[in-house]
């Protein structure tokens, strides 16, 4: 199936979801939040994922440029705690 990882959310289209590449290359899909998403290992899994996630509407998922790494790491809103790596 080529999925590393994921978690399923509860609400679907109500947020965007980026898909993109991580630092090792494999394809990820994260909401904004950092609360959804998975690491998958061909990007043809990363778009179901997210267009499922996103009930299937194309314009909730965007791609990032090539280059552009993704984290799955959950953003924290305390900008003082150090980042979790």
């Amino acid at each position: 199936m080529g999925v590393q990882s994921l978690t399923r959310s509860a609400t679907g289209s109500d947020k965007h979801l980026i898909l993109g590449r991580d630092a090792d290359g494999n394809w990820v899909v994260c909401d904004e939040r950092g609360l959804v998403g998975g690491s998958f290992a061909d990007r043809g899994s990363a778009v179901h994922f997210a267009l499922f996630e996103s009930e299937f509407a194309p314009a909730a998922v965007v791609c990032i440029p090539e280059g552009t790494v993704l984290n799955l790491q959950p953003i924290s809103g305390d900008d003082d705690k150090p980042p979790h790596h």
